[in-house]
């Protein structure tokens, strides 16, 4: 037996002793060394998410099936899983990778959702060298994660989204500009003082990690403004949201978003772990020529107890979250 965190309807339930998994032919069995936790895991309601809670997984392979291969008993890894918040976690093969050599357990488990987003939505906004990049939400996981990822695909402008109390944290990880959501909206800070915003003052890439998080915010339409015009130079703008509104949904899985605007949902593969780990191990060559490397924002770290399974999830939906 082993402890997990279960879901029932839309209860989380803490369990001391529940039945560990069994391996099948194309699984591969990892003891939980770590575990992160994400908005996510507690709007699933079973049967919608996997029966145990979690998808953010870092640990030891512990068995494998028959048909997999490319790991060994042993290694240290993470990724997604088919339930993280146990000792014992499943995951499938093809959405994890060896773990960085230079993170800790806890910090491998803050990465796959978060970062591995975070680098999809990059992409799907074509983000080129010297763009210009707005990330709202700038100081929770996916926004530090972004605005680290942006900078290594050799962003120009990074923008950030945030309080006040995080400007410097934020700019502390390659954040070049910060807007206080406060004091001033993201439209202000373009207009700079003018009456009409300039071509150069828009975005290349508008990554939206806030909007309809649960409290309301929509910073879709404003964003969508905020794009650059094409120019015989550049492309159109585009904006890349996590989120949106049920009619937002609807159109993406339907006829199509404007092509201009993207809906992503992160999706686990080894390839793109393996890039976020170089980034991590490795690094990458800076503007003024030193190296740098990804890094993870741990607010807090606790042990698997029902009292802790209890604080995390009220300190992810507090929405005060720096990091992870």
């Amino acid at each position: 037996m082993m402890k997990a965190v279960t879901r029932c309807g839309g209860d989380l339930i803490f369990n001391s002793s529940y039945a560990k998994p069994k391996c099948g032919a194309n699984d591969v069995i990892v003891r939980v060394k770590a575990a992160g936790i994400n908005p996510i895991d507690y709007k699933l309601r079973w049967p919608m998410g996997e029966r145990i809670v979690g998808l953010d997984c870092a640990g030891i392979v512990e068995e494998m099936g028959k048909n997999v291969g490319g790991f060994n008993v042993g290694d240290e890894v993470y990724g997604r899983s088919k339930g993280s918040l146990a000792e014992l976690a499943v995951v499938d093969p093809k959405m994890i990778a060896l773990k960085p050599k230079t993170a800790s357990f806890a910090e491998a488990a803050a990465m796959p959702v978060t970062y591995l987003t975070s680098l999809q939505s990059m992409r799907a906004g074509n983000l080129s060298k010297d763009g210009r990049v707005l990330i709202i939400g700038a100081s929770g996981g996916c926004g530090t994660a972004a605005i680290q990822l942006a900078k290594s695909m050799g962003a120009k402008d990074i923008v950030g989204v945030c309080s006040e109390k995080n400007a410097d944290f934020i700019t502390g990880l390659g954040a070049t500009h910060v807007v206080d959501y406060a004091k001033e909206t993201i439209t202000s800070f373009c207009l700079e003082g003018g009456k009409e915003i300039k071509n150069d003052s828009k975005f290349d890439v508008i990554y939206d990690a806030a909007s309809y998080s649960g409290a309301g915010e929509d910073y879709r339409d404003s964003a969508v403004e905020l794009l650059k015009l094409p120019t015989e130079a550049t492309q159109h703008g585009q904006y890349v949201g996590i989120n949106g509104s049920p009619g937002f949904w609807m159109r993406g899985l339907t006829i199509g978003l404007p092509k201009n605007q993207h809906l992503v949902i992160g999706k686990p593969n080894t390839e793109d772990l393996d890039h976020l780990t170089k980034l991590f191990d490795d690094g990458w060559e800076g503007k003024d020529g030193n190296n740098e490397k990804l890094k993870v924002e741990i607010q807090e770290i606790l042990p698997l107890t029902e009292e802790n399974m209890t604080k995390g999830f009220d300190l992810v939906k507090s929405r005060r979250v720096r990091g992870k």
